[in-house]
């Protein structure tokens, strides 16, 4: 029965990410970048089946042709997870957002109002994770609220974000070598998106992330093993901005490419 579920959402999710992807094919205007990326996760288990995550994600951004790199965003998150059986995981948790001048809310950001750039988010989630030997196969659907403070036009801008994602990760562990190469893709849909950046009612395909990389465990006697994370991400992103001109309205759609070389590291 288990196999089964695992094999129909797994249809579902893929047919729905070709479908996404294929009908999202408005004119805009595109943007590549290339970014560095490094981050730090400590877990910290609370009883066999609770745990809490600390999370730290540092992104630069690499600009084609141009000297100077960019700060594009931290992320520091801490985040609650709970397994009540085996293969279902469930996460609660809250992320502190810092945008830089490379990141896709910069067209929206006064730089001189602290509260335009700093942003909170509170985010649940459910994961099924399923085991077929050293394959490993997880699925997640998540639930976000971006949060901002300052004075926006909301016709054009939100206090509260709301974003759905959809992301499957697979994995193979090499139990010899201590690795575990993997590849994951998600897809995330804005729920309520302002009165002049919509597309078909509030809803909207924002993002489309695939990532492909490896993980190594290094295990040290009498002290605490270390993962390794060395990783490539390629992000597609849709960002819908208004700008209101006296009675006029001018919608920018902006296409964006980022391509990412990261490390991490786990503890």
């Amino acid at each position: 029965m288990k196999e089964r579920i695992f094999s129909t959402i797994f249809f579902i999710f893929s047919t729905c990410t070709i479908l996404l992807a294929a009908e999202y094919t408005e004119q805009t205007s595109t943007e590549t970048t290339g970014q560095i990326r490094f981050d730090f996760t400590y877990h910290l288990p609370l009883r066999h089946d609770m745990a809490l995550t600390f999370f730290e994600d540092l992104r630069l951004d690499m600009l084609p042709f141009h000297p100077v790199t960019l700060f594009d965003l931290s992320l520091t998150s801490v985040t609650f997870s709970y397994s009540p059986v085996q293969y279902v995981k469930l996460d609660a948790g809250y992320m502190l957002k810092i945008s830089g001048p490379g990141s896709a809310d910069s067209w929206n950001t006064h730089w001189s109002i602290i509260n335009s750039f700093i942003k909170h988010r509170l985010y649940a989630s459910v994961t099924g994770s399923y085991t077929a030997g050293a394959w490993r196969f997880a699925l997640r659907e998540q639930f976000l609220c971006d949060m901002r403070f300052d004075d926006i036009d909301t016709r054009t801008a939100r206090h509260y974000a709301l974003t759905l994602r959809h992301f499957i990760n697979i994995s193979y562990n090499i139990k010899s070598k201590n690795l575990s190469p993997y590849v994951w893709t998600e897809l995330a849909n804005t729920l309520n998106a302002p009165e002049y950046c919509q597309k078909n009612g509030r809803q909207y395909l924002e993002r489309w992330r695939n990532c492909a990389g490896i993980k190594w465990k290094i295990i040290r006697e009498n002290a605490m093993p270390i993962t390794l994370n060395f990783f490539y991400r390629y992000d597609w992103g849709c960002f819908r901005s208004a700008k209101i001109d006296y009675e006029s309205v001018r919608v920018n759609i902006k296409r964006k490419d980022e391509h990412a070389l990261g490390i991490g590291v786990e503890i």
